[in-house]
């Protein structure tokens, strides 16, 4: 998963134009229905189980973000490669994380929608960090909790 969300954000913006394009540019994303990371509770298995349902939320915007990109960029066929290798990877996660932890109420939200053309971008890019985010944060808490595991 690693290699396939290293860099995911910089080859998005690249294929959207300025503003986005620009190198520059760092602007901190926003799109309302995204999960964030604010506010986690200290413990790592109660964050492992909002990781569950941030994966499942991201899942969905990945599918509206390939089809958005689908559209706006159908010649950046690396790009969708890696977006739908990084969506299919988010899923086995969420699924994986949602057995270790004995949920059997994993369900995903219907894909969102978003009607202008730069709310897309914003919002695809929005889906990135967030996705590299919980991904981080998601490794550490494994990390925590392999060390806390006796063996």
């Amino acid at each position: 998963m690693r290699a396939q969300s290293d860099g995911l954000v910089k080859e998005y913006l690249h294929f959207q134009g300025a503003p986005l394009s620009n190198p520059d540019y760092n602007q901190k994303p926003q799109t309302e229905g995204l999960p964030t990371l604010e506010d986690l509770p200290a413990s790592p298995w109660k964050r492992l189980s909002l990781s569950v349902s941030a994966f499942a939320s991201l899942a969905s915007w990945f599918e509206s973000v390939i089809l958005w990109q689908t559209d706006l960029n159908p010649k950046a066929k690396q790009l969708h490669k890696r977006l739908e290798t990084c969506h299919q990877q988010l899923k086995a996660l969420c699924s994986s994380l949602a057995t270790i932890l004995g949920r059997t109420d994993l369900s995903y939200p219907s894909t969102p929608t978003v009607s202008k053309t730069f709310a897309k971008k914003i919002a695809g890019y929005a889906v990135c960090v967030s996705f590299i985010n919980w991904l981080q944060q998601t490794e550490r808490d494994l990390a925590i909790l392999i060390a806390e595991t006796a063996v």
